[in-house]
């Protein structure tokens, strides 16, 4: 366990936050939220206790019905504001009463007509990975977990929800109140909660979905599925320690695919498609429930802790239900989605270790997935050193070992060389995580479904394209590669003849349709223009936008039109996303 968090102004041999209680009042009017913490430490405090904060105004912090003082560091722009409390006279309890910003980088306010229902406004929250941070003032370091109560007070018809189990709900004349207990310990990036127009349905007894109530039929569909992919997982890596797997079906401006929340994955509605051919997205959030929320990395520069060992868990839970030849094609698409992403940074650049050094850098704007890939070979590799049930008693107790703690790439290092000696022996522990690129000697994989794309991308260069009929009858990510592979670009014949075979301009896989508006800006198809606003007003996705939005800063034709673009739709996207695009575009100079 580390004594510092590069991304942190908590000092982690302080006493630490080990439970908060939080009466939170939403108000829309203003956009922020009004709250009155009362915290509870681990052991009491003399001297100083340094917490993070971004953009809060702390009215008072009281201990034992004496004011304490406390002093506001200089503003950073990764790190925010050190809240440094001078004395807390060796207290282990205060109170603290805060009001965000409207611009709280975690919360995105949106008004009703941009909302499913378009009835109600709609707010909520994304803290990963610095963001609680501008809710209220913490430890907002994955090295601190604590449990938590909160009580919130919304306007009346709005429903309140969290990553937290729901004890209660009091109606008042024009306020409701929503009362909600997280028994089990968290770090600060996982707290989450929303409030708007929401509906509930039952999926199974430990399963459900939270939507808007025009999308909550189609959720309830789609999603129906959750209870076994539940028994599943737990089948491969234990009982599951959050009691509840609910789902929220987020407003398109959401930043992620899906974030693992426990209890409560909050989920893009893009995954709603009627065919629940996304159902690899919820394997991945609900394989974190293992891998990131019960076993989490200790800083952001073990990040690939979290994500690798989430996308090698996803790929098992996909085999265990789908089979190894889908499972296969999914490992061949984020192959190539990985080696795209090392060639983006670089082949010899330090983000393209598993172990990073961020300290200076926000972690949102170096985003990529070779935490998540890189990471999930090099385990890969471990497993085919070793075999596959010598494997999974390792990572069975790995999560029986680490569970409801934090650490780093050298303590799993220490754990594997103790554990699994012969896997630490017959792979190139050093290279996977220390050296930047990928090694020469991947892990072996096999899918018939990727070699049939393979056939077809050299049917491509022979000028022949599968019809629609046979297009439809792939499996999605059959699609997804087959533009991954095709040239980097391809001429404006090309370019409308697959728009018409893979039915683009209608679809709602947002997944295909992203990768073919890249191949058109880069081919000077201009047509895809139309499609190209649609999508940078309806996706929210940070990682898709920032690579769309560099297509077009790029492409000659579409680099007068870019900046236009994102001042139309930035007003739609959450905080993070609209600040990530923007500077990526000031750096482009555009």
């Amino acid at each position: 366990m580390p004594s510092h968090d590069p991304h942190s102004h908590a000092d982690l041999t302080q006493a630490r936050i080990r439970h908060l209680d939080l009466h939170i009042e939403v108000d829309f009017a203003a956009n922020r939220l009004r709250i009155v913490a009362e915290y509870l430490l681990d052991r009491p405090a003399t001297g100083p206790l340094d917490l993070d904060s971004r953009d809060l105004d702390i009215a008072s912090i009281e201990a034992g019905g004496r004011r304490i003082e406390f002093e506001m560091g200089e503003p950073e722009v990764v790190l925010g504001q050190r809240v440094r409390l001078l004395d807390l006279g060796g207290a282990d309890r205060f109170t603290l009463s805060v009001t965000t910003s409207p611009h709280a980088s975690a919360l995105q306010w949106l008004e009703a007509h941009h909302t499913a229902s378009g009835r109600h406004p709609f707010v909520y929250s994304q803290c990963q990975p610095l963001h609680a941070r501008s809710l209220f003032p913490c430890q907002d370091t994955p090295s601190v977990r604590f449990t938590y109560a909160a009580r919130l007070t919304v306007p009346k018809g709005l429903t309140a929800a969290m990553a937290a189990a729901c004890t209660g709900r009091e109606a008042h004349r024009d306020l409701e109140v929503f009362r909600f207990e997280m028994p089990q310990a968290i770090p600060s990036y996982l707290f989450a909660l929303a409030v708007g127009d929401l509906a509930f349905r039952q999926l199974g007894p430990r399963t459900g979905v939270y939507a808007e109530p025009p999308l909550l039929e189609a959720a309830a569909w789609e999603f129906a599925e959750n209870e076994s992919r539940l028994a599943a997982a737990e089948a491969l890596f234990g009982p599951y320690a959050w009691d509840r797997y609910d789902l929220l079906v987020m407003p398109p401006s959401f930043p992620s695919n899906g974030m693992e929340n426990p209890r409560l994955t909050f989920v893009t509605p893009l995954a709603i498609l009627g065919d629940r051919s996304r159902m690899a997205l919820i394997a991945h959030e609900l394989a974190h429930a293992w891998t990131g929320n019960l076993v989490t990395n200790a800083t952001w520069d073990d990040f690939w802790l979290n994500e690798g060992w989430t996308t090698y868990a996803d790929h098992r839970i996909t085999e265990a239900l789908e089979g190894p030849e889908v499972a296969g094609l999914l490992q061949a698409v984020l192959l190539d989605v990985l080696r795209e992403d090392i060639r983006a940074f670089g082949p010899d650049s330090p983000h393209t270790c598993l172990k990073t050094s961020l300290a200076g850098i926000d972690p949102d704007a170096v985003f990529s997935r070779v935490p998540y890939m890189k990471g999930q070979l090099f385990l890969l590799s471990l497993e085919q050193a070793v075999g596959r049930l010598r494997f999974d008693a390792f990572l069975r107790e790995y999560i029986r070992r680490f569970r409801f703690q934090s650490l780093t790439t050298e303590d799993f290092l220490a754990f594997l060389e103790r554990e699994l000696p012969e896997a630490a022996q017959a792979v190139d522990v050093q290279a996977w995580v220390y050296r930047p690129g990928l090694p020469e000697r991947l892990p072996a994989m096999r899918s018939a479904l990727y070699d049939e794309v393979v056939r077809r991308r050299r049917d491509f260069e022979a000028g022949a394209l599968p019809s629609s009929a046979e297009a439809a009858a792939w499996h999605p990510y059959q699609r997804i590669l087959f533009l991954r592979l095709l040239p980097p670009t391809i001429s404006i014949d090309d370019c409308g003849r697959i728009e018409a075979s893979l039915g683009l301009r209608t679809t709602k896989r947002t997944l295909e349709l992203y990768e073919f508006l890249r191949l058109a800006t880069r081919s000077g198809y201009a047509q895809v223009w139309p499609m190209m606003e649609a999508f940078a007003e309806r996706v929210g996705n940070e990682y898709q936008l920032k690579r769309v939005f560099r297509s077009l800063a790029e492409a000659e034709w579409s680099r007068p039109l870019t900046r236009p673009l994102f001042e139309r739709v930035r007003h739609r996207h959450h905080p993070i996303t609209e600040g990530l695009v923007d500077q990526l575009l000031r750096e482009l100079g555009v």
